[in-house]
C-alpha cells in the first residue's frame, strides 16, 4: 500500500522539528521543503500545532522529591564509563601492520568506529573520523558515490564554487584517476568531496575550511576504513579508502602536487 505524500513527509517533518532526524536527513529534508510547497505548509501547520500544545496544555510543579531523584539519575548517566574505547590513532609515516578485512556497509554504519583502547589527541577530531568513515560506506550504495562527474579540476572547481559558495583545491593526483565530485555532510557541516580511482578501488578525499584547533597529521582506521588526516592551505582533508596503502599513498602525491 502506498502512503500518501502528506503523510510521509508529515512523520519526517515531525521528526527533524522534535530533533530527531541526523544532520544528513535534516539538510535532505530542508532541500526537498525548498522546494516543495505543500511541505512548507506541513511544517508551519506542525509547527503552530506544537506552539498551541504547548501553550494550552496544564502544567504541573514536580515534588522536590522527584526532581532530587531525576537530577541524581541525571547525573549518574552522565559520568563516562571507566573504560572508553576509542580510535587508535597513528604517526602518520607509521605503516599499516596489514589489510583491512571487508565489511557490509548497512552492519558497520549501526557498528561502533573504535578499533583499540588507547588515547586520541583530539575528542572532536575523533569524532570526525567516525563520521568520515560513515559517510564513505554510505557512498557505497548505488547512486550516492558520485554528484557531478569528470576528470576536469577546474569544471569541479567551478561545480563546487555553484554549490558551495567556494572553490576548494581541486588536482589531478599521480597514480589516482580523478572520477568526479560530490556534497556531502560531515559532522553537521557541508563538505566537498573528490573521488579518485585506482586500479579499481575508490579514494576519497573530504576537504572543507579549517574549523577546529590544530591537529598534527596523522593515519588511522575506523569501521572498516583507512583514514589519513592533514591540514594544508587554510583547508581540512581527510583521505578515506579500504586499503590504508591507498591512503597513503594518496596523502602523499597530494601533499607533493601543487
Amino acid at each position: 500500500m502506498n502512503v500518501p505524500h502528506s503523510e510521509a513527509m508529515g512523520v519526517l517533518i515531525q521528526a527533524d522539528l522534535d530533533g530527531e532526524l541526523d544532520a544528513v536527513q535534516s539538510a535532505d529534508l530542508a532541500l526537498h521543503m525548498a522546494g516543495c510547497a505543500e511541505c512548507q505548509a506541513l511544517a508551519a501547520r506542525l509547527r503552530t500545532l506544537r506552539t498551541d500544545l504547548r501553550s494550552s496544555i496544564p502544567r504541573y510543579q514536580a515534588p522536590d522529591s522527584l526532581r532530587h531523584s531525576l537530577a541524581k539519575a541525571g547525573e549518574a548517566a552522565a559520568r563516562p564509563p571507566r573504560r572508553r574505547v576509542r580510535l587508535a590513532w597513528m604517526p602518520l609515516a607509521m605503516p599499516f601492520a596489514a589489510p583491512l578485512g571487508g565489511f557490509a556497509a548497512g552492519a558497520v554504519l549501526a557498528a561502533a568506529v573504535a578499533l583499540a583502547v588507547l588515547p586520541i589527541a583530539s575528542p572532536e577530531a575523533g569524532r570526525v573520523a567516525g563520521e568520515v568513515a560513515s559517510a564513505t560506506l554510505r557512498a557505497e550504495e548505488p547512486g550516492h558515490l558520485l554528484d557531478q562527474s569528470g576528470s576536469a579540476p577546474a569544471a569541479l572547481a567551478a561545480w563546487f564554487q555553484e554549490g558551495l559558495g567556494y572553490a576548494p583545491p581541486v588536482r589531478a593526483v599521480p597514480g589516482f584517476m580523478l572520477a568526479g565530485a560530490r556534497l556531502d555532510y560531515v559532522h553537521g557541516r557541508r563538505a566537498a568531496v573528490l573521488v579518485y580511482r585506482r586500479d579499481g578501488r575508490t579514494v576519497t578525499l573530504y576537504l572543507w575550511p579549517e574549523q577546529h584547533k590544530p591537529t598534527p597529521p596523522v593515519s588511522l582506521a575506523a569501521a572498516g576504513i583507512a583514514l589519513s588526516y592533514w591540514r594544508a592551505g587554510g583547508m581540512e582533508f581527510w583521505a578515506a579508502a579500504e586499503s590504508p596503502r591507498d591512503v597513503q599513498a594518496f596523502a602523499h602525491a597530494w601533499r607533493n602536487t601543487a
